[in-house]
Protein backbone atom coordinates (compact mmCIF):
# COMPACT_ATOMS: atom_id res chain seq x y z
CA UNK A 1 0.00 0.00 0.00
CA UNK A 2 1.68 3.13 -1.29
CA UNK A 3 2.54 5.57 2.05
CA UNK A 4 -0.16 8.25 2.33
CA UNK A 5 1.14 11.85 1.73
CA UNK A 6 0.18 14.82 4.10
CA UNK A 7 -1.05 17.73 2.62
CA UNK A 8 1.10 20.66 1.85
CA UNK A 9 -0.78 23.03 4.34
CA UNK A 10 -0.97 20.68 7.03
CA UNK A 11 3.00 19.81 6.73
CA UNK A 12 3.37 24.08 7.00
CA UNK A 13 0.88 24.12 9.88
CA UNK A 14 2.72 21.44 12.17
CA UNK A 15 5.84 22.80 11.39
CA UNK A 16 4.65 26.37 12.58
CA UNK A 17 2.82 24.49 15.57
CA UNK A 18 6.31 22.34 16.41
CA UNK A 19 8.11 26.63 16.32
CA UNK A 20 5.79 27.38 18.40
CA UNK A 21 5.75 24.48 20.79
CA UNK A 22 9.80 24.62 20.81
CA UNK A 23 9.50 28.53 21.63
CA UNK A 24 11.04 29.75 18.48
CA UNK A 25 8.30 31.70 18.13
CA UNK A 26 7.30 32.77 21.25
CA UNK A 27 3.69 34.89 22.94
CA UNK A 28 3.33 37.84 21.58
CA UNK A 29 5.80 37.10 18.46
CA UNK A 30 5.22 38.14 14.91
CA UNK A 31 5.54 35.20 12.33
CA UNK A 32 6.69 35.72 8.92
CA UNK A 33 4.44 37.02 6.61
CA UNK A 34 2.90 35.09 4.05
CA UNK A 35 5.10 36.01 0.97
CA UNK A 36 8.12 35.44 3.43
CA UNK A 37 6.37 31.58 4.35
CA UNK A 38 5.26 30.92 0.31
CA UNK A 39 8.85 31.53 -0.52
CA UNK A 40 10.61 29.38 2.63
CA UNK A 41 8.04 26.35 1.82
CA UNK A 42 8.57 27.18 -1.63
CA UNK A 43 4.23 26.47 -1.87
CA UNK A 44 1.58 29.74 -3.01
CA UNK A 45 -0.10 31.96 -0.70
CA UNK A 46 -3.30 30.27 -0.77
CA UNK A 47 -1.51 26.77 0.81
CA UNK A 48 0.31 29.18 3.64
CA UNK A 49 -3.64 30.66 4.23
CA UNK A 50 -5.08 27.79 4.64
CA UNK A 51 -2.57 26.57 7.46
CA UNK A 52 -2.19 29.67 9.08
CA UNK A 53 -6.01 29.63 9.05
CA UNK A 54 -6.08 26.54 10.92
CA UNK A 55 -3.83 28.02 13.84
CA UNK A 56 -6.32 30.90 14.27
CA UNK A 57 -8.93 28.85 14.60
CA UNK A 58 -6.75 26.62 17.23
CA UNK A 59 -6.65 30.44 19.31
CA UNK A 60 -2.64 29.61 18.53
CA UNK A 61 -2.39 33.09 15.99
CA UNK A 62 -4.31 35.94 15.90
CA UNK A 63 -4.16 38.34 12.61
CA UNK A 64 -4.31 41.90 13.55
CA UNK A 65 -5.16 44.13 10.25
CA UNK A 66 -2.20 46.78 8.89
CA UNK A 67 0.19 44.62 10.95
CA UNK A 68 0.99 40.99 10.51
CA UNK A 69 0.16 37.70 12.50
CA UNK A 70 0.96 37.19 15.88
CA UNK A 71 1.58 34.14 18.65
CA UNK A 72 -1.15 34.49 21.25
CA UNK A 73 -0.07 31.80 23.09
CA UNK A 74 2.85 29.48 23.86
CA UNK A 75 1.58 25.62 24.53
CA UNK A 76 0.73 24.95 27.83
CA UNK A 77 3.09 22.22 29.63
CA UNK A 78 2.90 18.89 31.70
CA UNK A 79 6.83 18.50 33.53
CA UNK A 80 6.93 15.11 34.77
CA UNK A 81 9.57 15.63 37.26
CA UNK A 82 6.92 16.37 40.05
CA UNK A 83 3.98 14.58 41.12
CA UNK A 84 1.04 16.96 40.63
CA UNK A 85 -2.17 16.33 38.96
CA UNK A 86 -3.85 18.16 35.81
CA UNK A 87 -5.21 20.46 38.55
CA UNK A 88 -2.58 21.63 39.98
CA UNK A 89 -0.74 22.03 36.80
CA UNK A 90 -3.34 24.05 35.47
CA UNK A 91 -3.90 26.38 38.63
CA UNK A 92 -0.22 27.29 38.77
CA UNK A 93 -0.30 28.49 35.54
CA UNK A 94 -3.30 30.32 35.83
CA UNK A 95 -5.43 28.69 34.30
CA UNK A 96 -9.09 27.88 35.32
CA UNK A 97 -10.21 24.42 34.97
CA UNK A 98 -13.13 21.68 34.72
CA UNK A 99 -13.62 17.95 34.59
CA UNK A 100 -16.33 15.72 32.35
CA UNK A 101 -17.07 12.18 33.40
CA UNK A 102 -18.50 10.73 31.06
CA UNK A 103 -17.82 6.90 31.98
CA UNK A 104 -17.68 5.67 35.44
CA UNK A 105 -18.82 2.22 35.88
CA UNK A 106 -17.36 -1.41 37.47
CA UNK A 107 -16.18 -3.90 35.37
CA UNK A 108 -13.88 -7.48 35.95
CA UNK A 109 -10.47 -6.67 35.96
CA UNK A 110 -9.12 -8.11 32.87
CA UNK A 111 -5.45 -10.09 33.43
CA UNK A 112 -3.45 -7.08 31.89
CA UNK A 113 -5.05 -4.58 34.36
CA UNK A 114 -5.01 -6.77 37.14
CA UNK A 115 -1.00 -7.29 36.44
CA UNK A 116 -0.50 -3.78 36.86
CA UNK A 117 -3.29 -3.26 39.84
CA UNK A 118 -1.10 -6.44 41.69
CA UNK A 119 -4.95 -7.60 42.01
CA UNK A 120 -6.84 -10.60 41.30
CA UNK A 121 -7.61 -11.10 37.89
CA UNK A 122 -11.51 -10.67 37.60
CA UNK A 123 -11.52 -8.89 40.68
CA UNK A 124 -14.14 -5.53 39.85
CA UNK A 125 -12.25 -2.32 39.18
CA UNK A 126 -13.43 0.80 38.31
CA UNK A 127 -13.41 2.15 34.85
CA UNK A 128 -13.28 5.48 34.49
CA UNK A 129 -13.15 8.06 31.50
CA UNK A 130 -12.22 11.91 32.57
CA UNK A 131 -12.32 14.94 30.01
CA UNK A 132 -9.77 17.37 31.36
CA UNK A 133 -10.51 21.08 29.67
CA UNK A 134 -8.01 24.07 30.49
CA UNK A 135 -10.22 27.11 29.94
CA UNK A 136 -12.78 26.49 27.19
CA UNK A 137 -10.37 23.73 25.95
CA UNK A 138 -9.84 20.20 25.55
CA UNK A 139 -6.41 19.41 27.00
CA UNK A 140 -6.51 15.96 28.21
CA UNK A 141 -8.29 12.78 27.48
CA UNK A 142 -7.91 9.85 30.57
CA UNK A 143 -9.23 6.20 30.98
CA UNK A 144 -8.60 5.19 34.05
CA UNK A 145 -8.82 1.73 35.99
CA UNK A 146 -8.61 1.62 39.77
CA UNK A 147 -9.56 -0.90 42.55
CA UNK A 148 -12.92 -0.52 43.94
CA UNK A 149 -11.87 -3.04 46.77
CA UNK A 150 -9.24 -1.02 47.87
CA UNK A 151 -11.07 2.35 47.20
CA UNK A 152 -14.84 1.84 47.59
CA UNK A 153 -15.93 5.75 48.53
CA UNK A 154 -14.64 6.86 45.43
CA UNK A 155 -17.48 9.23 43.23
CA UNK A 156 -18.16 11.34 40.00
CA UNK A 157 -18.05 14.57 42.60
CA UNK A 158 -14.38 13.24 43.53
CA UNK A 159 -13.46 12.46 40.05
CA UNK A 160 -14.75 15.68 38.61
CA UNK A 161 -11.81 17.04 41.34
CA UNK A 162 -8.22 16.52 41.62
CA UNK A 163 -7.94 12.35 42.56
CA UNK A 164 -4.19 13.51 44.08
CA UNK A 165 -5.86 16.05 46.09
CA UNK A 166 -8.23 13.37 47.33
CA UNK A 167 -5.71 10.49 48.23
CA UNK A 168 -3.72 12.77 49.92
CA UNK A 169 -5.87 15.45 52.07
CA UNK A 170 -8.92 13.37 52.28
CA UNK A 171 -7.51 9.89 52.70
CA UNK A 172 -3.75 10.94 54.04
CA UNK A 173 -2.64 8.06 51.38
CA UNK A 174 0.56 9.64 50.21
CA UNK A 175 1.71 9.66 46.64
CA UNK A 176 5.09 8.08 46.33
CA UNK A 177 6.13 8.07 42.67
CA UNK A 178 4.17 7.50 39.10
CA UNK A 179 5.61 5.13 35.94
CA UNK A 180 4.85 6.41 32.78
CA UNK A 181 5.24 4.91 29.54
CA UNK A 182 5.63 7.73 26.49
CA UNK A 183 3.88 6.57 23.17
CA UNK A 184 3.55 9.02 19.95
CA UNK A 185 0.60 8.39 17.73
CA UNK A 186 -1.83 9.82 15.33
CA UNK A 187 -5.88 10.29 17.21
CA UNK A 188 -8.80 7.81 16.59
CA UNK A 189 -11.49 9.22 15.11
CA UNK A 190 -13.00 9.74 19.08
CA UNK A 191 -10.23 11.52 19.77
CA UNK A 192 -9.32 13.56 16.95
CA UNK A 193 -13.06 15.30 17.16
CA UNK A 194 -13.28 15.99 21.08
CA UNK A 195 -9.93 17.59 20.24
CA UNK A 196 -11.13 18.94 17.48
CA UNK A 197 -7.84 18.13 15.68
CA UNK A 198 -7.38 16.39 11.82
CA UNK A 199 -6.35 12.72 11.90
CA UNK A 200 -3.51 12.76 11.03
CA UNK A 201 -2.11 15.55 13.81
CA UNK A 202 0.55 13.64 15.90
CA UNK A 203 -0.54 13.80 19.50
CA UNK A 204 1.26 11.91 22.77
CA UNK A 205 -0.19 9.42 25.01
CA UNK A 206 1.21 8.31 28.55
CA UNK A 207 0.24 5.73 30.79
CA UNK A 208 0.94 5.94 33.93
CA UNK A 209 0.78 3.65 37.17
CA UNK A 210 1.00 5.92 40.55
CA UNK A 211 2.28 3.97 43.75
CA UNK A 212 1.38 5.49 47.32
CA UNK A 213 3.87 5.06 49.89
CA UNK A 214 1.75 1.99 51.55
CA UNK A 215 2.99 0.06 48.42
CA UNK A 216 -0.47 0.55 47.24
CA UNK A 217 -0.91 1.12 43.71
CA UNK A 218 -3.20 3.85 43.67
CA UNK A 219 -4.36 3.59 39.80
CA UNK A 220 -3.20 3.18 36.64
CA UNK A 221 -4.27 6.05 34.10
CA UNK A 222 -3.83 6.51 30.49
CA UNK A 223 -3.43 10.14 29.41
CA UNK A 224 -4.35 11.44 25.50
CA UNK A 225 -2.93 14.84 25.46
CA UNK A 226 -3.99 17.32 22.83
CA UNK A 227 -0.33 17.91 21.71
CA UNK A 228 -0.85 20.87 19.62
CA UNK A 229 -1.87 23.12 22.91
CA UNK A 230 -0.61 20.74 25.42
CA UNK A 231 3.29 19.59 25.89
CA UNK A 232 5.12 17.52 27.67
CA UNK A 233 8.33 18.42 28.84
CA UNK A 234 11.24 16.83 31.02
CA UNK A 235 13.64 18.34 33.15
CA UNK A 236 16.72 16.20 33.97
CA UNK A 237 19.07 16.86 37.24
Amino acid sequence: MPEKRIAQYKQIENDLLQKINLGYYKKDDLIPTEFELSNTYGVSRVTVRKATDNLVARGLLKRVAGVGTFVCHSSVTLNPSTIQGFSETMTNQGISVRTEVPTFTLMSAPANISSILRIEAGEPIYFIERIRYAGDAVFQFETTYMSSRLYPDISIQVLKNSKYKYFEQEKGLKIAYSNHTVTPLHPSKRIAKLFDISLDTPILQVANTTWLTNGQIMDYTVLTLNSPIYQLTYEKR
